[in-house]
């Protein structure tokens, strides 16, 4: 049976310990993503975007059912919600789903979002949305792999799927996924059989990467359940930059019945805490101690060593101007260094009025407040600019038209180094490549990111060092200042507390 199918997204995930608030701004802007969009145009401009909402609608018109745009918005990691922005943003979806009065909903959501007064924004919405349509209407969503999975969430949608890989790179595969699943999802009826667990420890952020174990395995055993049982299953590591009560790991599933879909929670839930110990694995070193190692590999390297700066990393709420590793690295006098991508639209600016071939004096972090954000000056020649418009390369970000506003390519000795005006990460080597930047000329190259930049970047690469300077997405889960976090989970893996 043909269905309307309301579609729509609201996406953010919140990093409590930034102090400022996201306002609408950051929604309206587009970077790698699309900014705010409304209505009929969305399915011809985001196709070519690695976006859930995309795939989701291609699968549901191939199967015959009618899409009904809603309205999508995006922004990229930073503070709390502004309150009046979360309540803009759901009086649209909410409005246009009752003008629509569809069939069934689709929603875009990240599901760690956080508002100035709402701990738990996904569910509120969801919430919202159900008591809009009422308990027979489909809701369904996809989810970012780093959701911080709520009871509210899992009670208020009919079914939720989660992207399985970090980098995000079955973003748009995930809608699809939700697609593919809709019909299932309807035969079971208005509720069917579900169940969600949260973990009893914590999981560092890039110990979440499904490129390496124990996330690697414990993703194939998920597909493994799956295809045994008929059940569907997301495995969310959690996003730990959120002081919230429900923040964590946790794994949900659905199916035809309750002891099946209990079963197959259950049993991927106990390979997660099996792997407890595996986790501790991948802790960032401290930045003395990762320069000490990416260089010391460097030294009889045929590729460059890169150095993932992950507390610095604005997909986690970072500035993306933090001098930690620039500054050492200036004291080293490295050689043949890249460092990228900084969020740096004066220094940006003065490099193109200034223009190729020129010295200005540069900077960095002028204006910083945060951790790690100390100003580090210096003389900069001026290598290469762009308007920062190019197409992105590699299995993240690869076909999509994406904008950093105006940038530069700046030399300081003999480390090279990326500014940009959007705070983005480094997705892609194509934020370098673009300025004529030859990535395979380096030794060490550091990059503001945790994991997204693996997909691309990691294929050119000797090896990833995880590294620790100050910054606001801090890697250790055992020494984030939490207040608010539920009792009895331990904030490291296999500690006590």
């Amino acid at each position: 049976m043909t269905m309307r199918i309301a579609c729509g997204g609201f996406m953010h995930e919140t990093n409590t310990f930034v102090p400022e608030p996201t306002g609408w701004a950051s929604f309206n802007q587009a970077g790698a993503w699309p900014g705010f969009t409304r209505g009929d145009t969305i399915p011809a401009k985001f196709a070519p975007f690695n976006i859930a909402i995309t795939g989701f609608m291609d699968v549901a018109i191939a199967a015959g059912h009618a899409i009904v745009p809603l309205s999508w918005s995006f922004a990229q990691p930073s503070g709390r919600v502004a309150d009046s922005v979360f309540e803009r943003a759901s009086a649209y979806l909410l409005a246009d789903i009752a003008d629509a009065a569809p069939d069934a909903v689709f929603l875009e959501l990240h599901g760690a979002m956080t508002t100035e007064t709402t701990e738990d924004a996904e569910g509120e919405l969801l919430h919202r949305v159900r008591r809009l349509v009422g308990p027979d209407v489909p809701i369904v969503a996809s989810l970012d792999l780093h959701a911080n999975v709520t009871q509210l969430m899992v009670d208020n949608a009919s079914f939720l799927s989660a992207y399985r890989t970090y980098p995000h790179i079955d973003w748009l595969q995930t809608g699809q996924r939700v697609g593919r699943w809709f019909d299932t999802v309807r035969a079971w009826g208005p509720k069917p059989a579900r169940a969600f667990r949260q973990m009893p420890f914590l999981i560092p952020i890039a110990s979440g990467c499904s490129m390496i174990e124990p996330m690697k395995g414990l993703y194939a055993l998920l597909e493994d359940i799956e295809a045994e049982t008929g059940v569907h299953l997301s495995l969310c590591p959690g996003f730990p930059s959120a002081d919230i009560y429900d923040m964590g790991a946790t794994v949900i599933g659905y199916g035809a019945t309750q002891p099946e879909v209990d079963a197959a929670v259950d049993r991927l839930a106990k390979a997660v805490i099996r792997s407890e110990a595996a986790f501790l694995e991948h802790l960032a070193k401290p930045r003395d101690e990762a320069l000490d190692t990416a260089f010391s590999r460097a030294a009889s390297a045929a590729r460059p060593v890169i150095i993932a700066d992950t507390q610095d990393n604005p997909g986690a709420g970072g500035s993306s101007i933090t001098t930690g590793f620039l500054k050492s690295l200036i004291a080293r006098k490295a050689e043949k260094t890249l460092a990228a991508l900084f969020h740096e639209p004066e220094i940006a600016t003065a490099a193109h009025k200034a223009g190729v071939g020129k010295t200005i004096d540069v900077t960095f972090a002028a204006h910083g407040s945060g951790p790690g954000e100390e100003p580090l000056s210096a003389s900069a020649e001026v290598v290469a600019v762009s308007d920062g418009r190019f197409t992105g390369t590699g299995p993240m970000v690869g076909g999509q038209p994406i904008h950093m506003g105006p940038s530069a390519w700046l030399r300081i000795g003999g480390i090279d180094v990326v500014v940009g005006t959007v705070r983005q990460q480094p997705h892609c080597i194509a934020v370098c490549t673009h300025l004529g930047v030859d990535i395979t000329g380096y030794k060490v190259v550091v990059l503001k990111s945790s994991v997204h930049f693996r997909g691309d970047w990691q294929p050119y690469a000797d090896s990833v060092v995880v590294g620790a300077s100050p910054g606001a997405a801090l890697d250790d889960t055992g020494v984030i200042p939490f207040e608010h976090l539920r009792p009895n989970v331990r904030r490291r893996p296999m500690s006590n507390a």
